[in-house]
């Protein structure tokens, strides 16, 4: 072995290719910014991007510099080839040569990701002299190289030549063309698609940087990014992106007041030299309603809640702000777009990881720009909140008229800054446009909870020689009462009239079961859930059972509860079992008696106090043949202080009782008037 020979060697495996480009990227826009990004390097000011719907091809060209054979092999073909070197002057950035422009390109990866949509991609390209070059690459020719490839042997794919006459353009310049699609439809909503979302993914795009993308001679424009529309508050750095803005918030006299310019500079704290200020220039914008950033069609699935990096014109990372977590909803409203080129500077280390859709995490530049952002979003939720509290009353007064009546009748002041704060939060919420109004609705209702607390703090300052101020507050009281009240009673008639609906005995019969011995409502209004001592109940629930099993009675369901002003006995018959007036009376006199005893025995305070039976049966006695006698037997059964009910009647009756009760407070309740007021204003 010769001084200048080694024991070792690297050898490079051509299944690298697979990791750095043939299966990383994950959608359609990121491939072909890669290829649009490669001509804006080749100083192209021209990109024509086709979609055949027929062919089901697409094909990138450009009219930028071309590339002749050399360029082709020890360029564009190196995978790894460090496009940005400029050997006399290394302490520099590298420009390119006709537009002094800053490259994107950096790795010499690029032209892989091709294959992650497609698996044959021609090139044709023309340099200025016209000479012609073009080839084809062929994925499954790749695959096959990688499998088949001698450890022994150069590792190398060698692309198929194409006949140069064929090149589909004249001039300098090159065109892409990827064929054998994987698995991508391609229609009129691919071309909306690509506009919408490559106009995101570019900072350059247009005629002040003097670079045009067309998208089947559609030309791609800041307004395909369809997003400015939805900021109600902007905050921008270094240049003016509000007047890109068409619904930012605006004071009373229509002045928009939703755009603030922000500072620009941040600091990198070097571990090894003094810290070193950059700038940066972008936007983050609060949008109207968080939904607002969710696609609005199938062919957007793009969520805009994100805030992108962009380096050099182009997206480095799809979304910063989830490395940024904040508490409260604020970051459910955020978009934005940050450019910050100081990421990419030539003359320091690279940053950008292997599928350059993410920067390293690790780099003081990205640590310094979290925190920068992370700063601005906290400043950004004060300054958002404030606004949120009053311009959400403002809103809403606005939309609706009743609110506003309602409003100026608060007093005092004090009450006013309540309501902007409750307001305000259902501003934030971000409710839909459809629920909104009902949401404005049920704010009052809130308010009116917190005044009655507000007034009872001032009750003892009341001074009770003044009538009507005393009036007025009670007056509160009741309004909030009886609608309190309305809105319970509301919510048992919908249980009635679910009841109602149930037309199998079987599951009616097993519902009441559950349901009425803690639900007493159904049988008297009167009758709330509380009890006056549960002791009591389990005691007396103890002697029914009891004197059940002495009566051997076939009864479904007893128990026994006490109401405000007696003691009730509530026996629950099975629907199939057949009743008399004479054998119902003989079962609960037993009942009642049992319980008399036991109530003498323990308790004579509550012993005076009436026992009530009530016998809820599937259908009437059988020995009620008529309403005569029904009449006759139930008068009878009221000495006794016994009620039989059916479970239809039982449901009836309550559904009437609660009815009446709603129709009478219908035009009676001001606040109920107000709130559908409210609610149902277009």
């Amino acid at each position: 072995m010769t001084e200048n020979q080694s024991k070792y060697f690297m050898t490079i495996s051509l299944n690298v290719l697979n990791h750095l480009g043939l299966n990383l990227y994950s959608n359609t826009p990121a491939v072909l910014a890669e290829v649009i990004a490669n001509s804006w390097d080749a100083d192209a000011t021209e990109v024509d991007v086709r979609l055949n719907f027929e062919t089901k091809t697409i094909s990138i060209k450009d009219n930028g510099c071309g590339m002749d054979l050399e360029d082709i092999n020890e360029k564009y073909l190196h995978v790894g080839y460090q496009k940005r070197r400029d050997l006399s002057a290394p302490q520099t950035d590298f420009l390119t040569p006709k537009f002094g422009r800053r490259p994107m390109g950096r790795k010499g990866i690029g032209k892989l990701s091709l294959f992650s949509i497609a698996n044959q991609v021609r090139v044709y390209t023309r340099i200025q002299d016209g000479s012609t070059e073009a080839f084809l690459m062929d994925a499954n020719q790749i695959k096959k190289a990688i499998e088949a490839e001698d450890p022994s042997q150069a590792k190398r794919y060698v692309p198929e030549s194409i006949d140069t006459d064929r090149i589909p353009f004249d001039g300098p310049g090159t065109c892409i063309k990827i064929t054998e699609l994987k698995k991508l439809r391609l229609n009129w909503n691919s071309v909306e698609g690509l506009k919408r979302r490559l106009a995101r993914r570019f900072s350059i795009i247009g005629e002040n940087n003097q670079f045009t993308v067309r998208i089947n001679g559609h030309r791609i424009s800041l307004a395909d990014r369809d997003y400015f529309h939805k900021a109600r508050f902007i905050f921008q750095y270094g240049q003016d992106y509000a007047s890109n803005c068409t619904k930012l918030e605006t004071d009373v006299n229509g002045h928009a007041e939703g755009a603030f310019d922000r500072n620009d500079e941040l600091e990198v704290k070097r571990a090894t030299s003094d810290p070193v200020s950059y700038q940066v220039k972008g936007w983050i914008a609060a949008a109207w309603r968080s939904n607002d950033l969710d696609g609005q069609s199938p062919s957007d699935n793009d969520n805009l809640n994100k805030i992108t990096i962009v380096v050099r014109g182009k997206v480095a990372q799809e979304d910063i702000l989830q490395e940024i977590r904040l508490g409260g909803m604020i970051t459910k409203y955020l978009f934005g777009e940050i450019e910050a080129d100081f990421l990419d500077h030539d003359i320091e280390p690279d940053i950008a990881t292997s599928s350059r859709q993410r920067i390293s995490e690790d780099d003081e530049r990205y640590q310094a720009l979290v925190e920068f952002i992370r700063s601005e979003l906290n400043e950004i939720w004060k300054i958002t909140n404030k606004l949120k509290d009053r311009c959400g009353m403002r809103d809403a007064l606005s939309s609706n008229p009743h609110l506003k009546v309602w409003y100026d009748s608060l007093r005092p002041s004090k009450l006013q800054r309540f309501a902007d704060k409750i307001f305000g939060d259902i501003d934030k919420a971000g409710i839909d446009e459809t629920y909104r109004q009902n949401a404005y609705a049920n704010g009052v209702l809130m308010f009116e909870y917190l005044k009655l607390n507000y007034s009872m703090e001032l009750i003892e300052k009341i001074d009770i020689t003044k009538v009507n101020e005393f009036l007025n507050f009670l007056k509160d009281v009741d309004a909030l009462e009886a609608e309190r009240y309305r809105q319970i009673i509301e919510e048992r008639l919908k249980v009635i009239r679910k009841l109602r609906e149930l037309l199998d005995e079987d599951a009616k019969e097993r519902v009441l079961q559950e349901y009425i011995f803690d639900h007493l409502y159904l049988l008297d209004p009167s009758w709330e859930r509380a009890t006056a001592c549960e002791r009591i109940e389990r005691r007396m629930e103890q002697v029914l059972a009891t004197n059940q099993k002495k009566l051997r009675i076939d009864i479904h369901y007893i128990k026994y509860r006490r109401v405000a002003a007696a003691h009730v006995i509530i026996e629950l018959k099975r629907h199939s079992v057949p009743v008399t007036k004479t054998g119902l009376e003989s079962q609960v006199i037993q009942y009642i008696k049992a319980l008399e005893l036991e109530l003498r025995q323990h308790s004579k305070n509550e012993a005076a106090l009436p026992i009530e039976a009530i016998c809820i049966v599937g259908s009437y006695p059988d020995d009620w043949n008529d309403e005569m006698t029904r009449e006759k037997n139930e008068q009878a059964l009221r000495m006794f202080n016994i009620r039989v009910i059916t479970y239809d009647e039982l449901i009836d009756n309550a559904n009437n009782v609660y009815q009446e009760f709603i129709s009478a407070s219908d035009s009676q309740s001001q606040l109920k008037l107000l709130l559908e007021r409210i609610r149902n204003h277009q």
